[in-house]
């Protein structure tokens, strides 16, 4: 009997020891956080240009609700996609996009992503530049970052 545990003892073992070379599953794959950070940094640069071209559908294309808040008014509770579009026109309807530039990206921790967007425009009518600071938050589902968050600051 002492024989046979002897046996099972060591064949644990060598098991064990394969098992700890062996490569780990997804070995050579890139880490989860610089896959995040990669398609937050592409959602940003998607971001500032359905902005720039004010395609707001497809910038809240996939959203689950967006949190609006424009200037210093309070921010909106998550409002539905279609809502959110509706809002942002009438925002910005009013200007023509000279340039929407990121000018961050930045992981907050693995779950939530923000952009820093410079945005710079002309309200018709008028020949002055104006600048504004547009920040995106997004939450990760998965990797792919859906936007949970707009915010303009003057």
């Amino acid at each position: 009997m002492r024989g046979v545990v002897a046996a099972g003892a060591a064949l644990l073992c060598a098991g064990a020891a394969r098992a700890q070379v062996a490569p780990a599953p997804g070995a050579g794959a890139a880490p989860a956080v610089t896959r995040q950070a990669d398609s937050l940094t592409a959602a940003a640069q998607r971001a500032a240009r359905a902005w720039e071209r004010h395609d707001f559908a497809a910038l809240v294309a996939g959203s689950p609700g967006v949190m609006v808040r424009l200037g210093r008014a309070e921010p909106s509770a998550p409002m539905p996609p279609a809502q959110a579009v509706l809002t942002l026109r009438a925002f910005a309807g009013g200007a023509e996009e000279l340039q929407a530039e990121v000018t961050a990206v930045r992981e907050a921790d693995a779950l939530h992503g923000y952009a820093e967007v410079q945005r710079t425009y002309v309200a018709r009518g008028t020949s002055a530049r104006r600048v504004q600071t547009l920040y995106f938050g997004w939450r990760f589902v998965g990797s792919a970052p859906r936007l949970v968050e707009i915010r303009v600051v003057p």
